[in-house]
């Protein structure tokens, strides 16, 4: 081997050895979901997924579930005349995930949660990315005001949530370590195909990331409806009318009989 190959090989290892973490060929982040479909029945009222995988062993992990993104209209209340709280108008979300389920290990739910959480938001892994993305209309809005509200709303809803600690580790087995996770599929979500991220973070560097998706399937009496609703409306139309006549007779006999109509 001529001694310039040589000396062109020694430079390259030490490129190589002296590059940051971040920027080293690393293991890549393995994510398994159990399970990977979800059915939709009539009695359906969310459930677990199992989320496990291996990640550097100096990372910390964060698990996320969203949905596609969506525009979300809401009436704005007000004060009209100072003593009547009304409806005074519209206000839009575009371009916002139809869910945003978050799970992290300790140490990134620690910087998550802080007073001071610059660090989490600059990475883009929070709330505060979902803020950025979005637009809201009229623009006459306080984008921080209304973005409050609406968080409020979806927290309440349960579709956008912040799970600190929730991702757990094994031991490192050399440079990698084991982590299990158990995120909440609400029964809010619709059916659909949903996706799943675990993002390593090693400082406050995003270093690698693996996704998977998640589908959610109706089944039984809810997939006929839906079937009916889309694909034969007026069916599906004249059956509504239907069951409604039936529901007030079977009213008016129940009310009859206890001697409270005439």
């Amino acid at each position: 081997m001529s001694q310039k190959i040589v000396i062109t090989l020694f430079f390259l290892f030490a490129t190589l050895v002296c590059l940051p973490p971040a920027l080293r060929a690393e293991q890549p982040v393995t994510l398994n979901l159990d399970p990977t479909s979800i059915s939709i029945s009539a009695f359906y009222n969310g459930t677990d997924v199992k989320v496990s995988g291996e990640a550097p062993a100096d990372a910390e992990l964060l698990i996320r579930l969203t949905g596609t993104r969506h525009d979300v209209t809401l009436k704005k209340k007000g004060k009209v005349g100072g003593l009547l709280w009304m409806n005074i108008g519209e206000v839009t979300f575009e371009n916002v995930p139809s869910v945003y389920l978050l799970y992290t290990s300790k140490a990134l739910g620690e910087m998550a949660t802080a007073e001071n959480s610059n660090k989490w938001d600059s990475m883009g892994l929070g709330f505060d990315a979902i803020k950025q993305d979005m637009k809201v209309v009229p623009t006459t809005n306080d984008k921080e005001v209304v973005f409050k509200e609406f968080m409020k709303l979806k927290k309440h809803e349960e579709l956008y949530k912040l799970n600190p600690d929730a991702v757990q580790f094994a031991n490192a087995n050399g440079a990698m370590k084991s982590y299990t996770a158990t995120i909440h599929v609400p029964p809010k979500l619709k059916a659909g195909d949903y996706q799943v991220d675990v993002i390593a973070v090693s400082g406050n560097t995003i270093i690698e990331g693996s996704s998977q998706q998640l589908t959610l399937t109706q089944i039984g009496f809810p997939a006929f409806l839906s079937s009916m609703a889309f694909g034969r409306s007026l069916v599906y139309g004249i059956m509504s009318v239907v069951i409604a006549i039936f529901a007030g007779l079977g009213t008016s006999m129940i009310f009859r009989s206890k001697g409270g109509a005439h």
